[in-house]
């Protein structure tokens, strides 16, 4: 790699990282709260491992809360994945609009930009003016990376947090504590409308 080529990757990093903060914030927060849900309500053993490979292979904090009662109860994979695709229609479209940026991609690479399409990625993503299709492409990667890094994190260690203190506290008790977190999606969601609107209105002026 040239210095040249290490310094536009240096920058376009920067960019992505800087872009990413306000999903950073919102990324572990909710997903310490799935991670914290599935420990104290989802019945699993290893409940930190779980954690760790069910945020590394989908992002969706709606499921990730929403899909714990179904996990407690040991529900149908048929009904979890229907109720899934149900949830998460809404992301094909997103991927409908990016397929033209996205074409000159690798296979693989295109399928994981699919899987991490969130709501926030396809604002930042759609939002971004470069105009270099391949450099979009590595600016998308690297965001999708970033995020994704931020999801794990959070619902690993909202999952950890559970599994220590349940070792020094009664699991009924813990429950019983998580009572209501279920509503810090609809929270989360608040903030990142207001602040889209925010943004919508201050181009408009």
């Amino acid at each position: 790699m040239s210095a040249e080529t290490g310094t536009a990757e240096g920058s376009m990093f920067r960019r992505a990282f800087r872009d990413s903060l306000p999903v950073l914030m919102g990324y572990t927060t909710m997903g310490f709260v799935a991670g914290v849900l599935l420990a104290a309500k989802g019945d699993v053993v290893l409940a930190p491992l779980w954690g760790f490979l069910s945020s590394a292979l989908w992002v969706t904090g709606t499921m990730s809360i929403a899909g714990v009662p179904r996990i407690a109860a040991r529900g149908s994979i048929t009904g979890f994945a229907l109720m899934t695709l149900a949830v998460n229609f809404r992301y094909a479209f997103y991927g409908f609009s990016m397929l033209g940026r996205w074409k000159d991609a690798p296979l693989l690479r295109k399928c994981y930009l699919i899987l991490m399409l969130t709501d926030e990625n396809y604002a930042l993503e759609a939002a971004c003016a470069e105009k270099d299709r391949g450099k979009h492409l590595r600016y998308c990667t690297i965001l999708s990376i970033l995020n994704h890094s931020y999801w794990i994190a959070g619902v690993t260690a909202g999952a950890s947090s559970v599994a220590l203190l349940g070792m020094m506290v009664d699991p009924d008790a813990i429950r019983g504590w998580t009572n209501g977190m279920e509503f810090a999606m609809l929270a989360l969601f608040l903030v990142i409308f207001t602040d889209q609107a925010r943004g919508a209105l201050s181009r408009g002026k």
